[in-house]
């Protein structure tokens, strides 16, 4: 006689959602012909609603996401995925099928109360993760003809709002001058950064402005005296657009 196999333990990742294209191909084939698992399916499914509209969901600790965003950095998401699907999951869903009738429905609101929390979790880590991919608006600077070697980037914040100037192979300047960066806009010019460089040409700076950076629409570098102008006066050696 041949044992029926049934698929009770991927019903759970089925109803929230957690299997993988082939898994729920399989899932979905055996539904079609096993009123058993169809059964166990209502079932989660109804938990699974009474869930969805009692649990309160919160963000998790800061811990929680050092920790998860950790374990992304070092394993990646979808080693994360298998490990917990393979080990906490079914140890879950075993520990499930082996209780009592009388404790069947708390066991599946346990199994299904842990399974919506860490669904939550993960997607509070792909999110943090799509931020990190998300690229920075970057301004390059060409040196002139003044200073043709020198380089600089301008990197601006996704709001806009602030950015951080690095340059490299400027020459470093006496006791009297420091460089100065100014945020060009409608022909007007406006201080956004005084700064000066090392004996190796390298130098970074915070830049402030007024306006978001992205209003701007150029940006350039002149040498002036020491402390910063009110306006350019010196030669320009760096020069950029956005």
């Amino acid at each position: 006689m041949v044992r029926e196999t049934h698929i009770v333990e991927d019903l759970p990742g089925y109803v929230l959602g957690c299997l993988e294209a082939e898994e729920v191909v399989r899932v979905e084939e055996h539904l079609k012909g096993c009123k058993t698992c169809r059964d166990e399916l209502a079932a989660f499914q109804e938990v699974s609603a009474w869930l969805a509209a009692s649990l309160v969901q919160n963000d998790p600790p800061e811990r929680v996401k050092r920790e998860l965003m950790a374990r992304v950095e070092t394993a990646g998401l979808q080693k994360i995925h298998e490990r917990e699907k393979n080990s906490w999951w079914m140890r879950m869903v075993t520990g499930f099928r082996q209780v009592s009738s009388a404790w069947g429905a708390v066991s599946l609101a346990l199994i299904l109360a842990l399974g919506v929390s860490n669904l939550f979790l993960w997607r509070q880590v792909q999110e943090l993760r799509s931020l990190q991919d998300e690229s920075l608006p970057v301004v390059p600077l060409s040196g002139t003809e003044v200073m043709p070697g020198a380089t600089g980037i301008i990197i601006i914040s996704r709001d806009g709002r602030h950015g951080t100037l690095v340059v490299d192979q400027l020459p470093e300047l006496g006791d009297e001058s420091d460089y100065q960066l100014w945020l060009i806009r409608d022909g007007q010019r406006t201080s956004g950064a005084v700064f000066s460089v090392g004996e190796d040409g390298y130098g970074a700076a915070y830049v402030s402005s007024p306006d978001p950076l992205i209003s701007y629409a150029s940006f350039g570098v002149t040498i002036e005296p020491k402390g910063g102008s009110a306006e350019p006066t010196g030669d320009k050696v760096l020069g950029g657009d956005l």
